[in-house]
């Protein structure tokens, strides 16, 4: 039997394609999974391999493509722009809403599904008070995993110095085939098409900055503006939420029996969407190692191989965005403006930069 603890987006989709496999599998999650309301917020964009690998796992969740993305800088004069109108670059998809999709798939390949059971770690899995035998335990149980911390796997999280606030606004249907992200002096503002008239803001500040209103309309307004109107202009859609932002990588995947996918094994800034695609990108790589060789220390060995450089790269790639275009000296933004004129006017590089974040590698002509 393989157990894997957490039952959310990575850790449902993981129990599906190993249950696939015809492999015995228990799901453990908190509490029983309940829809969320239509104001929800909390989105993932997903990238063309992460979709394919959903829709090859049979979960095929209700998402908005877009065709095109957009990225300038409050302070400098070139501006980004990729897409191209046939081919989508990538899609939206409410967070509690894959979840749900991922756990009626893990249902119906015989995923065994659990919720409320208590559980620890102690040189194995210990499920309501004894100890059991597993093949393999797996840990999807987010950023602030228990079983990793009980497993003595480190992990520190550094605090990015910036809280994001999420919101739901309604916006002009002919503004939903493009997402959008604005680099402000105090953070970066993400556009996020969710629906054909709805969108969701993530706005990254840093925590020193002047705190936003409470007023979900006002932060919608100031959001507009800091568009430059480029999008129209924003309603209100229920509340805004706000949460830290941390990231951090745990030096070790796995040990004695333990193996550690998703937020659990890593975290980064949200700025260029990625969190979700590389936990997915997890589950299909341990999903894969699995197959070939079996709930083994070989497989699990081959899995941290593939993926840990692979989330260190874009860990610090995501970190080196914040860095550079946080900094708003006269001579940081006189080389930004530079290097974005050189990045827009370069076909190669931009093709590149559009297939890379499609998680796929392949030849540019």
């Amino acid at each position: 039997m393989i157990h894997i603890v957490g039952g959310g987006m990575v850790g449902a989709s993981l129990a599906t394609a190993l249950a696939r496999q015809g492999r015995d599998v228990q799901l453990f999650e908190r509490q029983p999974f309940v829809d969320s309301d239509p104001g929800d917020a909390r989105v993932s964009a997903l990238n063309s391999a992460t979709l394919d690998w959903l829709s090859a796992q049979g979960i095929h969740p209700n998402t908005h493509p877009f065709q095109y993305m957009h990225v300038f800088a409050q302070h400098a004069s070139a501006e980004l722009r990729w897409g191209e109108a046939t081919v989508p670059l990538g899609a939206l998809v409410v967070n509690n809403h894959l979840q749900g999709v991922a756990l009626q798939a893990a249902e119906r390949a015989g995923v065994q599904v659990r919720f409320g059971d208590r559980l620890s770690w102690s040189d194995g899995l210990i499920l309501n008070d004894q100890a059991v035998e597993s093949e393999l335990c797996i840990a999807a149980d987010g950023a602030r995993s228990q079983m990793r911390q009980q497993a003595g796997l480190a992990l520190k999280p550094r605090d990015t110095g910036q809280n994001a606030t999420f919101l739901r606004v309604q916006v002009e249907p002919t503004r939903v085939d493009t997402a959008g992200q604005v680099f402000l002096a105090t953070g970066p503002l993400a556009f996020l098409p969710v629906a054909q008239d709805q969108a969701v803001l993530v706005w990254s500040r840093d925590i020193q900055a002047e705190p936003l209103s409470q007023s979900p309309q006002d932060v919608a307004d100031l959001a507009a503006a800091a568009f430059e109107h480029r999008y129209g202009a924003f309603q209100a859609i229920g509340p805004a939420t706000q949460v830290p932002l941390f990231d951090g990588h745990a030096q070790q995947y796995h040990r004695n029996g333990l193996v550690l996918v998703g937020d659990a094994a890593h975290q980064i800034h949200p700025l260029a969407g990625q969190g979700v695609n590389l936990g997915l990108a997890d589950a299909a790589s341990l999903a894969e190692a699995i197959q070939r060789r079996g709930a083994t220390r070989s497989a699990c060995a081959q899995y941290a191989r593939q993926r840990y450089w692979a989330n260190e790269g874009t860990r610090q790639a995501m970190r080196a965005l914040q860095r550079v275009f946080g900094q708003q000296s006269g001579a940081n933004n006189a080389l930004l403006g530079l290097g974005l004129q050189v990045f827009s006017k370069s076909k190669i590089l931009r093709l590149a930069s559009q297939y890379l974040a499609s998680g796929r590698y392949i030849r540019v002509h």
